[in-house]
C-alpha cells in the first residue's frame, strides 16, 4: 500500500511479461506486449486504508465482470472488466495490493479482490482469446504482478472524467441516479447522469465529428422476447457514427454474429419489435437495439416498413 502512495500513474506487467490492458472501446479488460499503448496506463485511486482503485483512460475501472459471482465462493473464476461502482463501496472494484515478499525483485504485488481473489492473467489461443480473471487457486508466481511508475509527462492526456474522483462522481449522480435494485440498472444510471455531468461544451467539438454514444445491445429470443436490463444479459460499446451500416459491422464485431436484423423496441406495455432502416440521429443519446438473428422464428414476425 505505501508503495501505491507514492505513484499516480502506474503499468502492471504480469508473470507472463505482458501488461494489464484496457480496449479503447469496449469493456474488455485483456493483456499483451504492447507497452507503450495508451490503454496500459492505470490511474491510482486510493480507497481508505486498504484499497486502491485502477482507473483507466477512459475513466472506467477495474473490476469483477460480475460482482454476484465474484462473491460466491462456489464459482472458481471471474472475468475482469472496465466498468462503474454502484456505490463509493462497491467490493468489485476495490482492490488490496500487497508486496510480494519472495524473490521476484522490488515493485512486485498481489492484487486481490473480492473473497480474496487474486488478479491473473492468462494466455488463450489467440492474442484476443488472453484473459484477466480473479482466480482462488492461483500460485504465488501466477499472481504477481510488477508495478512501472509512469512519470506524469509520458502519460496520455487524461479523459474528462479524471477531474473527479469515483467517490466525488457517484455523490453526484446520486442526485438523479434510479432507486432500482438492479446492479446494472445502477450501472446504466450512473453512466448517464456521468454522461450529461462530464460532458465538454459542445463548441469544442468540430462540427463535423459525430458525437460519442453509448449503444446497449441484446440479442431476442427465437420467440422474439427480449431480457430486460436487470437479468445482466445487455451489452454496451461506444459509439460515434451515424450510418447504420457501420453499426452493423460494428455489432458483427461484437457479438460475432453474421446474419441479423437490427431492431428497436416499441414503448408500452407489449412491446414490439421493429426493424431500424434510417441512420442513427444526430446527438450523443444513448440507444438501445435489439438483434434478431437469421434465421428464426422472430425474424420471420417481423413487420417492415
Amino acid at each position: 500500500m505505501k508503495f501505491f502512495q507514492n505513484a499516480r500513474l502506474v503499468r502492471l506487467k504480469s508473470h507472463l511479461g505482458t501488461y494489464l490492458c484496457a480496449a479503447d472501446d469496449a469493456v474488455a479488460v485483456s493483456h499483451g506486449y504492447r507497452r507503450n499503448s495508451r490503454g496500459t496506463v492505470w490511474t491510482v485511486e486510493l480507497a481508505g486504508d486498504e484499497y486502491v482503485r485502477l482507473q483507466c483512460q477512459r475513466g472506467l475501472y477495474l473490476g469483477a465482470a460480475d460482482a454476484a459471482a465474484a462473491l460466491d465462493p462456489a464459482t472458481p473464476s471471474c472475468r475482469v472488466v472496465q466498468g462503474l461502482p454502484s456505490t463509493p463501496n462497491d467490493s468489485a472494484f476495490l482492490w488490496t495490493p500487497r508486496r510480494d515478499e519472495g524473490d521476484r525483485g522490488a515493485g512486485c504485488l498481489t492484487l486481490s479482490g473480492p473473497l480474496g481473489r487474486l488478479l491473473r492473467a492468462s494466455f488463450g489461443e489467440t492474442p484476443r482469446d488472453n484473459t484477466v480473471t480473479l482466480d482462488f487457486e492461483v500460485g504465488p508466481e501466477e499472481s504477481t504482478w510488477v508495478v512501472e511508475v509512469v512519470p506524469a509527462e509520458q502519460a496520455a492526456p487524461p479523459s474528462p472524467c479524471r477531474a473527479q474522483s469515483c467517490d466525488a462522481r457517484l455523490e453526484a449522480a446520486a442526485a438523479t441516479l434510479d432507486t432500482a435494485s438492479s446492479a446494472f440498472v445502477r450501472l446504466y444510471s450512473a453512466k448517464e447522469s456521468k454522461t450529461k455531468l462530464e460532458e465538454p461544451p459542445s463548441i469544442e467539438e468540430p462540427l463535423h465529428m459525430p458525437a460519442r454514444r453509448t449503444i446497449f445491445h441484446n440479442t431476442a429470443r427465437e420467440d422474439g422476447g427480449v431480457d430486460d436490463f436487470d437479468e445482466g444479459t445487455w451489452r454496451y460499446f461506444t459509439f460515434d457514427e451515424q450510418s447504420l451500416a457501420a453499426l452493423r459491422r460494428r455489432l458483427q464485431q461484437e457479438t460475432k454474429y453474421k446474419d441479423f436484423v437490427i431492431c428497436r423496441r416499441s414503448d408500452g406495455d407489449a412491446p414490439r419489435l421493429f426493424p431500424v432502416v434510417l441512420d442513427l440521429p444526430p446527438g450523443n443519446n444513448e440507444m438501445e437495439f435489439v438483434l434478431v438473428l437469421v434465421p428464426s422464428r422472430a425474424a420471420n414476425d417481423l413487420q417492415w416498413p
